[in-house]
């Protein structure tokens, strides 16, 4: 019997343990990221970055996250979007959608959740923004060219308000990247002038694409406009010449190398009908 019990004892012992490591396993734990951004076609987005530690923070796939709006008071589902395989998902912001809560100062605050899983742990994050724009105009007296910025913010029924004291900064578009050539601070008008450079390489007319953006503010998130003008001075386009071997303009050494082996094969076609044709006379005077 003390046997018995002994045995059972010791199996009570072996599965606690057991279930005390499996419970003791540590979740990996995961961060959210948010960000609203208006781009130059005046679409409006929210963008959520979702991130498990590993070694390090990689992008966690094909999670789910979930957008609320926000208040005091409520909490409204927006939409369920998956993360791609950068760990982020897009929720597009529809000014006609119902579920969208605004509060009377016009800000909007939207929270992000990932409620995780078996091996993740839960993560969440809230944004408050205010929805603002910009504008870009071209202005010329005489030889001096400037380019003046306007900063908005929609108010209470869409009143349209100066954003004071923001920077923005200018880029113009490179071929693959965004240059950047000003930063200045708003007005109290909400507006910022700058004189435009005169040796900025355009297209082959002289056309550039000037970027103006809000980027990472903590109330308005990252805003970008454009603006196009042809103050830029006008590109030629490279022409790469093509040279091969059958081309009038070939390199000098291949048409070298060329005329070598062409005259060694022929000189090799006329050295054997030579020898053909001496031992056919040679066989002719036997």
């Amino acid at each position: 019997m003390k046997s018995v019990i002994k045995h059972i004892l010791i199996i009570s012992l072996i599965a606690t343990i057991t279930t005390d490591n499996i419970f003791a396993q540590k979740k990996k734990t995961a961060r959210v990221q948010v960000g609203y951004f208006k781009d130059y076609t005046k679409e409006e987005h929210l963008v959520a970055t979702l991130i498990v530690k590993e070694k390090r923070y990689v992008p966690l796939i094909n999670g789910v996250i979930q957008f609320y709006s926000v208040s005091d008071t409520s909490r409204v589902l927006l939409s369920k979007i998956h993360t791609d395989n950068d760990g982020k998902a897009v929720f597009i912001i529809n000014d006609d959608n119902p579920k969208i809560i605004k509060d009377p100062s016009g800000l909007f605050t939207f929270e992000v959740e990932y409620e995780g899983n078996s091996s993740v742990n839960a993560a969440k994050r809230k944004i408050a923004i205010k929805r603002g724009d910009l504008e870009v105009s071209f202005f010329q007296k005489d030889s001096t060219k400037s380019i003046e910025v306007s900063a908005t913010e929609f108010g209470l029924n869409n009143q349209i308000i100066p954003i004071e004291g923001v920077n923005i900064l200018l880029y113009v578009q490179g071929t693959f990247s965004l240059l950047n050539f000003g930063k200045e601070k708003t007005d109290e008008n909400g507006n910022i002038h700058i004189d435009f450079p005169t040796d900025m390489p355009g297209d082959t007319t002289g056309v550039l694409t000037i970027v103006a953006k809000i980027e990472d503010n903590k109330t308005f998130g990252t805003i970008e406009s454009r603006g196009e003008m042809n103050w830029g001075i006008p590109i030629e386009p490279v022409k790469e010449k093509q040279r091969g071997l059958g081309d009038t303009d070939a390199p000098l050494w291949m048409v070298y190398t060329l005329i070598i082996l062409l005259s060694a094969v022929w000189f090799h076609y006329i050295y054997v009908i030579f020898l053909i044709v001496k031992i056919k006379l040679v066989n002719g005077n036997i």
